[in-house]
């Protein structure tokens, strides 16, 4: 008989599904391994977004990733921040969400899309602009892999 506990845990939804799987395929001697936020960290998250007024379906995106993959970093390209980092809205006052960083690369969500880039730069190119959370993941991805069959 399942403990009380056990009892009350949701299914994954769709989309947290497709980041754990995604991130799963990443060779897991470069990443750090995958641990989700407490629903106590992501409420904070929430709570925080709203109140600065953040769009919902992008909270609703990140909120999956962190239900999955809280402080996930990879070896090159790929790294998001706590879901409870206040560095993730540093640069809100510019209308930009830092999501991540890993090396010199920088995630952000910004003009309605979710990119890769740097300090210096919104995106690399077009190519790194993604309408959605899972695409940037998808873009990273490729990225990654791209390097490494130089």
């Amino acid at each position: 008989m399942p403990s009380v506990a056990l009892a009350f845990i949701l299914p994954m939804t769709e989309r947290q599904n497709e980041i754990k799987e995604l991130l799963l395929s990443l060779p897991e001697e470069h990443h750090e391994g995958i641990s989700p936020a407490s629903d106590e960290q992501i409420d904070k998250f929430k709570r925080t977004s709203e109140r600065r007024g953040v769009d919902s379906n992008v909270i609703e995106q990140l909120a999956d990733l962190y239900s999955v993959a809280n402080n996930f970093m990879y070896e090159v390209i790929l790294g998001f921040h706590s879901c409870t980092d206040d560095m993730i809205f540093e640069w809100w006052e510019d209308g930009e969400l830092w999501i991540g960083q890993r090396d010199f690369n920088t995630l952000r969500w910004t003009n309605g899309k979710f990119c890769l880039g740097d300090a210096g730069n919104v995106s690399f190119s077009k190519e790194n602009e993604h309408h959605s959370l899972i695409d940037l993941i998808k873009g990273c991805i490729k990225e990654i892999k791209e390097l490494s069959n130089d």
